[in-house]
């Protein structure tokens, strides 16, 4: 009887049956592969003896000497691969050898047929037991989700950077946030579209002083206006003078005009600083910090934290993927192995960089360090030490938000 996965079929099972599976192809292969291109068959004898696909032959071979059943079923080509195998293969394996390879593949074939999703999501059952093929398959995903989002947005960037420094604020019971965002190799493939380059709230009219969260230009910026005080021109593509400035209730946003005959910068970076964002005694063990959603799809995304050597000093961060929403800032991640339903399972580490120091170069970006030095200059932390740390993400996924979190250790419990 065929193996059949439904819908309510516990992972276990499902993954036992994967196994079962690629133990009946591992041995059905071997003998044929043997019999054919011999005791250490190579894609090149394969391919010589019996006239098979040079691509095919590889995968045949990478999947009969895979390590375990479930890197077999990855690797091993489709039904109709193993069908072609033993057709070819009739001119020198014996024949009992053929039969039970196509009765092998026949049971695989009818499990992918009851499976719903297929082979995709054979691989998505053997990625939550297999970090290797969950970061092959999550890759190609994401680089195919960057170049769907990129048409259907119509643009894209090759680089996004942001750099967030915290620091003490004035009133020394919370923290400023001090951000550089930079966009590399930006491109607009429909230049009938409008894109939003740069969005920021405005400050509460009557907002008592010291306290209240304040979103505002870093000082001795020259620019005509307050919006465009944001903006960094000396780090950005020249010129940009012909944006728009749209305001909606408390948000204003730097807005490319829908115009093909405005020059696209290919280049735009800005900065602000957040008064008064961060508690100095966080209330739990992790503490949210930063949230991002990327409405830019970008081939690279290099997200940097840095915080005062004066603050936090057991401190160490975290980050994790959700669907963009009101509450996620209440769900951080977790260390028993469970998901909220708002995580994203995504892949990303984090670098430690090098003490002390207020800007570590990108790849691609030459002129980031000196961004980041001018802007810390302006806003008075040209000295400041800090500690920080890097996650850079390859085809980071568009409208997924990324939070930041730092974890405090001596809150445990």
């Amino acid at each position: 009887m065929a193996p059949s996965l439904d819908s309510e079929t516990q992972q276990g099972s499902a993954v036992s049956t994967l196994v079962a599976v690629g133990a009946e192809l591992r041995a059905a292969l071997l003998p044929v592969l043997t019999a054919v291109a011999g005791p250490r068959p190579t894609p090149t004898r394969l391919t010589r003896a019996i006239g098979l696909d040079k691509s095919l032959a590889s995968r045949l071979i990478r999947a009969a000497q895979a390590p375990t059943e479930l890197d077999l079923m990855h690797i091993v080509p489709s039904p109709a691969g193993l069908r072609i195998l033993a057709d070819l293969a009739g001119i020198a394996a014996p024949p009992g050898a053929v039969a039970d390879l196509l009765q092998v593949t026949e049971r695989f074939a009818l499990l992918l047929e009851s499976m719903p999703g297929g082979r995709g999501a054979i691989d998505a059952l053997i990625s939550e037991s297999s970090p290797d093929v969950r970061g092959k398959r999550e890759h190609i995903a994401k680089q195919a989700s960057f170049k769907s989002m990129s048409f259907l947005l119509g643009h894209f960037c090759d680089t996004l950077t942001t750099s967030l420094f915290l620091v003490p604020s004035e009133n020394g019971r919370t923290l400023d946030g001090i951000e550089v965002q930079r966009r590399i190799g930006l491109r607009r493939m429909r230049p009938s579209l409008p894109l939003a380059l740069l969005s920021f709230s405005a400050p509460p009219e009557e907002a008592p002083p010291g306290d209240t969260i304040v979103f505002e230009p870093v000082p001795g910026a020259d620019a005509p206006d307050r919006a465009r005080a944001f903006l960094l021109p000396e780090f950005s593509s020249q010129p940009l003078s012909d944006l728009e400035i749209v305001r909606d209730n408390v948000v204003t946003t730097l807005v490319l005009p829908g115009d093909p005959s405005i020059r696209m910068p290919s280049q735009i970076s800005s900065a602000f600083r957040i008064r008064n964002a961060w508690s100095r005694e966080p209330a739990g063990r992790i503490q949210s910090v930063r949230g991002y959603v990327l409405h830019v799809p970008c081939r690279q995304l290099v997200r940097d934290l840095y915080v005062a050597d004066s603050v936090f000093s057991d401190a160490s961060p975290r980050v994790s993927f959700v669907l963009p929403g009101p509450r996620v800032a209440t769900h951080p991640p977790r260390d028993d192995g469970s998901w909220h339903f708002t995580q994203v399972n995504l892949g990303a580490s984090i670098e430690q960089l090098p003490a002390g120091v207020h800007a570590v170069p990108v790849p691609g970006v030459p002129d980031q360090p000196a961004a980041i030095r001018a802007v810390l200059e302006r806003a008075g932390h040209g000295a400041t030490r800090f500690r920080g740390w890097r996650c850079a993400v390859t085809y980071p996924v568009p409208l997924v938000e990324m939070m930041w979190w730092l974890e405090h250790p001596a809150l445990e419990g």
